[in-house]
């Protein structure tokens, strides 16, 4: 498990060492690590939906946001991205795969935040293009997505492999978040994360995130 702080955002995400995040006891014990009791976490469903901690239970949902302070909310991944947006009066976290990317939940997740120009993004660890083998048929739909086929999103030199952190970041810019951080860890090749495509179709990790006081 890891945590950083960027002012009054606090990030955590957890590692294999950590346990399977799906289980509630593995996630309550590592939210009461740092004193809280409970955390949002939507039914996810690779839709590019984004809800309020007050509507979570009413809908599926890959994203959620708070501008409630020290209040936990999270997202559960092994490969995709989870992404934390935050203006400092408001953060959201999204699960973002393929299908949430193409279909804009970044974007729907942007527009929730009150100053675009203090807002960041910070992605998280997630399948990266060392190792996220796609097929020809990803690069048509894809492009039925209005994907760019270039050499940034996607390497052709051993199979292909998609970057979907470079398209995150392309279309976080497009929507007025200039500020990203990517942590650059791929949960495939590195053995301290669960990823489904090394087998682990159960198990995922939890990235959650909340705003301090000051």
């Amino acid at each position: 498990m890891k945590k950083i702080s960027l002012g009054k955002l606090n990030i955590v995400y957890t590692e294999k060492e950590d346990g399977n995040m799906r289980d509630i006891y593995s996630r309550e014990k590592i939210i009461k690590r740092f004193g809280f009791n409970n955390i949002f976490v939507p039914v996810q469903k690779h839709t590019n939906v984004v809800v309020s901690i007050e509507e979570v239970s009413n809908k599926n949902a890959d994203g959620i946001y708070t501008g409630k302070k020290n209040q936990p909310i999270g997202v559960l991944t092994a490969d995709c991205m989870p992404v934390v947006l935050s203006d400092g009066e408001i953060v959201s976290v999204i699960h973002a795969g393929w299908r949430g990317l193409f279909n804009g939940i970044l974007e729907n997740g942007v527009k929730y935040l009150i100053n675009k120009e203090k807002a960041f993004a910070f992605i998280g660890p997630s399948a990266r293009d060392c190792c996220y083998q796609v097929g020809d048929d990803f690069v048509e739909e894809a492009k039925k997505y209005g994907i760019s086929i270039n050499k940034k999103y996607f390497k052709f030199d051993d199979g292909i492999k998609f970057s979907m952190q470079e398209v995150a970041k392309d279309r976080l810019k497009t929507a007025g978040i200039n500020h990203i951080i990517d942590i650059s860890l791929c949960t495939i090749c590195k053995e301290n994360f669960f990823s489904y495509r090394k087998g682990d179709f159960e198990n995922r990790l939890l990235t959650f995130a909340w705003l301090s006081e000051v």
